[in-house]
């Protein structure tokens, strides 16, 4: 712009100067001043073209990264439907069983993965009917370390964690150390800062919950939580086919 400022001015100082001069002195200074116009005209269109070529690419890149974003979400999604519809045809009693268990592990490492963020840790909790009713640890994959608290009914971190499985409900808690760190403690480490928690349910039937937790507070966006929904969605009609 500073450059593009120096010709509009330098333009009508070539002018009065034209006006003034004979010969080649004349003729040069018309020359500078047509240049200076053109110039002035020109390094604006230029400085557009160029914004509206990066704008172009930056679209595009975004596109790009969309397409990745969708391919990849595709490709890790694929085996887990593809186990489902294996484990809704099989009609040998063991054979399901076995593919059920597989889903588990498959589930919570797809969880894990897609978040697309460092050391998070997906578990699986399954409900006990008890008495007492209970929600039990049984697989997590991601950040190492064993989640081993259980949820009890009759305590209350269990009968939060129970409730919100029988309602089919979910939680995201952006930071366990100011909000019921207590309640949704998953081990004896308490490292843990933001969790997000979602119940593994098919219509009044519960089944457990699925908890993803990270080391940083509000580690989660409403697009993780929709991915642990899913998830745990498909996770639910996996136990429910019998």
């Amino acid at each position: 712009m500073a450059v593009a400022l120096v010709f509009v001015v330098l333009s009508p100082v070539a002018s009065m100067l034209t006006r003034d001069s004979t010969g080649r002195t004349s003729l040069a200074w018309v020359a500078v001043q047509a240049l200076a116009t053109a110039a002035a005209f020109l390094i604006p269109q230029v400085r557009q073209i160029r914004s509206e070529q990066r704008q172009a690419k930056a679209e595009e890149r975004e596109f790009d990264t969309r397409v990745e974003v969708e391919l990849a979400f595709n490709d890790a999604l694929e085996p887990v439907v593809r186990l489902l519809g294996e484990l809704a045809q099989e009609t040998d009693h063991v054979q399901r069983e076995r593919r059920r268990a597989q889903m588990v592990p498959l589930v919570l490492t797809t969880t894990a993965q897609l978040t697309g963020q460092d050391r998070v840790r997906a578990c699986w909790f399954a409900l006990d009917p008890g008495p007492p009713e209970r929600l039990q640890p049984q697989e997590s994959l991601g950040r190492a370390g064993p989640v081993t608290t259980v949820f009890s009914r009759g305590t209350p971190s269990g009968d939060a964690a129970l409730d919100l499985v029988t309602t089919n409900g979910q939680l995201v808690v952006e930071d366990l150390t100011a909000d019921a760190s207590d309640l949704w403690r998953l081990d004896d480490r308490e490292v843990s800062r933001s969790l997000v928690v979602v119940a593994v349910a098919v219509g009044n039937v519960a089944h457990g919950m699925v908890t993803l937790d990270a080391l940083e507070a509000d580690g989660f966006d409403d697009d993780d939580v929709a991915l642990v929904r899913l998830m745990a969605g498909l996770l639910g009609a996996a136990m429910s086919i019998r």
